[in-house]
């Protein structure tokens, strides 16, 4: 586990970490000339937890967006954030760590349990968690934004992929659009119009289906969590 993580986790109640803390607190005390073993702890803890902040803000943001994009379990969530973004896998393997409210102590291990590979459901569009495992995992800016050339760049030895993906929520958007209008019953008819709808609901995404061109918005129309800069 990273060293400030460990910090965050026995400041927060786990029993590993410790060793991780006296040697931080003891090297602060030689380089700043602190004499107060316990002062030395206290800024060591808020360095560390300074320094994670941005992961664990990132981390909670990527897990609520994948709850709600693939109506799935915060702990399923949680896996698959963790498994496109090595930065991230410390806080999945520890997740009531850095992030859980100060005085409230994390439950105690019970166990190491080796979770098999996550297989999705067949009704499920794999193409586009493919895609979104890949973008995600791109570096971000300060603000945790991409750029589109990023998410272009990263995309491309995946055309086809990105190719179903965007069949994949057009498809989706058509079937809103179905429900939206109010029509009854799935038909070619019903769909032709809920697709016409999701054209005119989200062009840019209908534009890049057509010609394979991926905008900003595009992306956004593609991945609704997604933030990213033009």
């Amino acid at each position: 586990m990273d060293t400030n993580l460990e910090i965050c986790s026995y400041a927060d109640g786990n029993l590993t970490g410790g060793a991780a803390v006296d040697s931080a607190a003891r090297a602060h005390m030689d380089e700043t000339g602190e004499k107060n073993y316990a002062k030395a702890v206290e800024a060591v803890i808020a360095h560390a937890r300074e320094s994670v902040a941005g992961d664990v803000k990132e981390y909670k943001n990527r897990v609520r967006s994948y709850q709600s994009h693939f109506k799935i379990t915060e702990a399923e969530a949680r896996k698959r954030v963790s498994a496109h973004d090595p930065r991230m896998k410390a806080l999945e393997s520890d997740p009531m760590g850095p992030i859980i409210v100060p005085g409230i102590q994390a439950p105690p291990s019970k166990a190491d349990i080796t979770v098999p590979a996550w297989t999705p459901p067949i009704h499920e569009p794999i193409a586009i968690i493919q895609i979104a495992n890949l973008v995600f995992g791109l570096p971000k800016d300060e603000f945790m934004y991409i750029t589109v050339d990023q998410a272009n760049e990263a995309a491309r030895p995946y055309r086809e992929v990105l190719d179903r993906a965007r069949g994949d929520k057009m498809d989706y958007y058509a079937r809103t659009g179905i429900s939206v209008l109010g029509l009854h019953g799935f038909s070619s008819e019903n769909y032709a119009a809920g697709f016409r709808w999701a054209v005119q609901k989200y062009p840019d995404l209908a534009a890049g289906y057509a010609t394979g061109r991926m905008t900003a918005q595009a992306w956004r129309e593609l991945l609704p969590q997604m933030l990213i800069n033009d």
